[in-house]
């Protein structure tokens, strides 16, 4: 890290700001705290930074338009994004004013440091005459969702869709792969051109590969006439594999072949014919499971998951259910000529389920609620009559208790014994690490089961050297374990 980088922090957010400036300073950075975009202009004109940390809201003043403003000025300096509001729309413009990063509050200490250190890099040089430029993403279609987990794929979507790597979206039915996938292609210089989804589990294996590839007359009963397949007719643009889990082992050498050589053969045909199309693909299951299943090929699962974007499931982001109801609302008014309202009470009554069908199981439950409404403000018995399935309440675990007589041995890491003498220090970290296994690495559900915020919790864990993205991965290991 450079020791001599000076730090501008846009703040409004007193307490942030200073959190902030603390973990730059601890670095051996300079750092100066501004809350305003006017003071920060200010402070540009009269003395020069290395890096700026900018919030998206800035009070009533948008954070990209004085994003927009430090551009004129200058257009070799670094600029950080940082938003504990994100959305896929604010990640593409943010990214389209030539900011250097788009991170989501609240953040690990390491992730910001990550940023920082990346940005002075460039900025070095920037100031050595290098050529480098920051990438324009055109803005996005609507993801809706703020959740950290969130802004990371909104991120990740607007670094990579300008480029032609593979994608694979991994993630449970319901949770917007799709979408992902077409912001992927609006946001890409192939916009012009198709994007053609394609649900691989809908077809036979032999109709998949007359569909894709195309077939010549003759070449089967029924084959009347020539097809071009759907890689020919998408050229230039994206073909979007759905469920590409469920394809036969043979098809997937057939669809290795287009990987690598970028070329396809018509089924019956004896040449082979070059295309120019971007696959992204999706599945349902988790690229670790697939790495180790007998039928998907690990060759192919490489070339599909040069990048992978794992989404979450609604479950584990409950904080964006109420913008999701108002999101589904104004949409299915509009369909349907309603003007139909969700009191806050009902949206917290609609956060405490489960949604195993994710977001597609909510957005067709307030549909249904809509449609079956006469008050015009939706109650809980709009969502409980009709229902195909019934809702699940989501269970509230009990805090796990300090000194169980009997511990848990089906829930690994779900107790703890505190042999004494020991410090309070200790007491906390061991009681925090056990939350957090009692949750399977949910934090947003263990902060709430200790009483504290998000912003505590990721604190403490940096306090006590609790890695909080290693637990979550390694809770994910055990219940894996203990589910085979």
């Amino acid at each position: 890290m450079n020791p001599q980088g000076r730090v501008l922090i846009v703040d409004d957010d007193p307490e942030f700001g200073l959190v902030a400036k603390s973990l730059v300073e601890v670095e051996g950075l300079a750092a100066e705290l501004v809350a305003s975009g006017q003071e920060a202009l200010q402070k540009m004109a009269s003395d020069a930074c290395d890096v700026v940390l900018l919030d998206l809201m800035l009070g009533e003043v948008s954070g990209l338009d004085v994003l927009r403003q430090l551009r004129n000025l200058t257009t070799n300096l670094p600029v950080i994004v940082v938003t504990a509001h994100g959305s896929m729309e604010s990640a593409a413009e943010a990214m389209q004013a030539e900011a250097f990063d788009y991170i989501g509050k609240p953040f690990r200490a390491a992730e910001l440091m990550s940023a920082l250190r990346r940005a002075l890099e460039w900025r070095e040089q920037q100031l050595k005459g290098s050529n480098e430029t920051q990438r324009k993403v055109a803005p996005a279609a609507s993801i809706v969702g703020r959740s950290p987990a969130m802004v990371a794929v909104y991120r990740a979507i607007a670094r990579i869709a300008a480029t032609d790597s593979t994608v694979l979206i991994s993630g449970e039915s319901g949770t917007g792969k799709e979408l992902v996938a077409r912001a992927l292609h609006d946001n890409s210089p192939r916009v012009k051109r198709p994007f053609v989804p394609v649900n691989c589990g809908a077809f036979t294996e032999t109709l998949l590969e007359s569909e894709l590839f195309g077939h010549v007359r003759g070449s089967f009963t029924g084959a009347l006439n020539h097809h071009r397949g759907i890689f020919e007719t998408a050229n230039g643009g994206t073909v979007f594999l759905d469920e590409i889990s469920e394809t036969s082992p043979t098809f997937q050498v057939k669809l290795l072949r287009v990987l690598q050589e970028q070329e396809v053969r018509p089924v019956g045909a004896s040449e082979a014919r070059r295309v120019d199309v971007r696959i992204v693909a999706a599945t349902n299951r988790r690229v670790q499971e697939l790495l180790s299943a007998e039928d998907f090929r690990r060759d192919l699962l490489y070339r599909l998951s040069v990048i992978n974007i794992e989404l979450p499931p609604l479950r584990e982001r409950r904080e964006d259910i109420p913008l999701l109801v108002e999101h589904f609302l104004q949409r299915i008014n509009q369909k349907l000529g309603k003007h139909v309202t969700a009191p806050a009470d009902t949206i917290d009554w609609l956060s405490q389920f489960e949604w195993h069908g994710n977001v597609r199981e909510l957005e067709n439950a307030v549909e249904r609620a809509v449609t079956l409404n006469v008050g015009g403000k939706l109650l809980p018995e709009d969502f409980t009559q009709f229902t195909p399935t019934p809702l699940t309440r989501a269970v509230a675990p009990a805090v796990p208790a300090a000194l169980p007589q009997e511990p848990d041995t089906a829930r690994p890491g779900t107790f703890w014994r505190c042999e004494l003498p020991c410090t309070l220090e200790e007491v906390e970290r061991e009681h925090l690490l056990a939350t957090l296994r009692y949750t399977k690495g949910n934090k947003l559900r263990a902060a709430e089961l200790l009483g504290i915020g998000r912003y505590s919790l990721y604190r403490k864990a940096e306090r006590l050297g609790i890695d909080l993205e290693a637990l979550t991965a390694e809770t994910a290991a055990l219940s894996a374990k203990a589910v085979r």
